[in-house]
């Protein structure tokens, strides 16, 4: 398909820029590789598994109940761009919702390019009677979203993008605005203050609550199922999120918790044992990616395995607590102990993933000196 923009000088770009849709392995490899050359000289960038990635756009349970479409944007048969488009329809029904989203974002700073990958998922839209286009997102928020608006000087989490600068003035200059903002902290991992222990200690004997403990692997993953289940009753109400389905629950246990230490996983108990509260935290394996450049073999592994084993950084995947227990404060319980952990464990920092900017909740960051190293921003635009 080609594109029917105008060059500055006027001139048809109709020969020299095509937008083409990809369909086979070899289209997908090229689509899922493009970032490398487009971040090769950025210190900042980190890539995510070629392997992964194209797991995810060909074989993701998400795909049950989700369509996408591929472009790429050449110059000249270079690659300049490429973009998905994602109709999540279980999203749009439940939410009773007409929106098409845009993922997978990633272009040179090339204004024509940008609209005209924009331009293939918003027609796609606009054919299937959708009415509003949003993103960069993919299937849900259990996914990489937001486009990087500050915070260009740090390296992100490995569920977090990094992008140019350039990014955010190429959608607003295609009348994109903003939808949310996210947040993301970094905070020192201090000695734990005395009244924190005190309300953990006071808070646990008036709800009669415990922590979960696990005694091997095989227990953890045995309670796995219940953890995601309280997720999505914790989750239900935020951005972007839906339930996670039978599928998508067993895919998540297979790829987080295969490879999480036991003790960095945290669970609340009432006094029937049912889940009221939970945590997830791995080492932070950014630097160790950043090494592997997208490929555990065959010695990609190698930094990935230092990193699980000793690490100066935790990242804060997960963190939630049941609708009925937030007035409560019981998040309190498993901070004290994720603080108690991470200072045994010799860790200095602690990552939060990203964090809706209005959400109550993540303003307890702000007491233990976590300061906002990244704000990214999904879009939203009427077609």
């Amino acid at each position: 398909m080609q594109c029917n923009l105008k060059a500055e000088t006027g001139e048809s770009i109709e020969s020299i820029m095509k937008i083409r849709e990809l369909h086979t392995d070899r289209e997908i490899r090229e689509f899922v590789k493009f970032p490398q050359k487009l971040y090769k000289y950025t210190p900042y960038y980190v890539p995510s598994l070629l392997k992964e990635d194209i797991f995810t756009l060909t074989r993701h349970p998400a795909l049950e109940f989700c369509e996408r479409r591929l472009w790429l944007a050449f110059r000249e048969d270079r690659i300049v761009g490429r973009i998905a488009g994602i109709i999540n329809h279980r999203a749009n029904e439940l939410r009773g919702e007409q929106r098409i989203r845009f993922g997978w974002f990633d272009v040179e700073n090339d204004p024509e390019a940008a609209q005209a990958l924009l331009q293939q998922v918003e027609q796609w839209g606009k054919e299937q009677g959708l009415v509003i286009v949003s993103g960069p997102s993919r299937y849900s928020n259990m996914e990489k979203q937001g486009v990087l608006i500050d915070g260009f000087g740090e390296m992100p989490s490995l569920s977090c993008e990094y992008n140019h600068p350039y990014y955010p003035q190429l959608l607003e200059l295609l009348n994109y605005q903003k939808e949310v903002d996210y947040l993301q902290y970094k905070i020192p991992v201090g000695e734990i203050p005395k009244r924190m222990e005190q309300l953990s200690k006071r808070i646990a004997e008036r709800y009669d609550i415990t922590l979960k403990n696990f005694n091997s692997k095989k227990e953890l993953l045995h309670f796995a199922r219940q953890f995601f289940l309280a997720m999505n009753e914790s989750f239900q109400h935020i951005y972007n999120f839906i339930p996670l389905t039978d599928s998508e629950i067993d895919y998540l246990i297979e790829h987080n918790f295969a490879i999480v230490d036991k003790d960095l996983v945290g669970v609340l108990v009432d006094q029937n044992d049912e889940i009221v509260g939970f945590s997830l935290s791995m080492p932070s394996l950014n630097r160790a990616f950043k090494k592997a450049d997208g490929r555990l073999f065959p010695f990609g592994w190698l930094p990935v395995l230092r990193s699980l084993r000793k690490n100066d950084s935790v990242d804060l995947i997960l963190t939630g607590v049941l609708p009925e227990w937030i007035p409560k404060g019981i998040h309190a319980v498993y901070h004290y102990h994720l603080h108690k952990m991470f200072i045994e464990k010799g860790f200095r920092y602690a990552i939060t993933n990203q964090q809706l900017e209005d959400l109550t909740a993540s303003r307890i960051w702000e007491k233990y000196n976590g300061e906002v190293v990244a704000r990214r921003r999904c879009y939203c635009k009427v077609i």
